[in-house]
């Protein structure tokens, strides 16, 4: 919750040995509907993200996804984030 942006973090637990990379998902509701992926982020000892594209005043939704080297994705329950107005 700060001004301008909204800061996303996790703890990188049970990572697999064939991690890819992480992936982290923004929808405007908790429904998914319209999720997009806002950054790739290939090194698994980064725990957090700042989306400066938030804007003020805003609320999104975030999922932190891992990716293993197949392909296969792994979504975290979307939680909603907001930044100051």
């Amino acid at each position: 919750n700060k001004d301008g942006y909204i800061k996303i973090s996790w703890i990188s637990e049970n990572i697999s040995e064939h991690f890819y990379q992480y992936e982290i998902w923004r929808s405007l509701d908790d429904k998914e509907s319209e999720a997009y992926r806002i950054v790739v982020i290939p090194d698994q000892t980064v725990d957090h993200f700042m989306d400066r594209s938030a804007g003020s005043g805003t609320t999104f939704y975030y999922s932190v996804v891992v990716v293993d080297i197949n392909g296969r994705r792994q979504y975290s329950s979307y939680i909603p984030g907001w930044s100051l107005p």
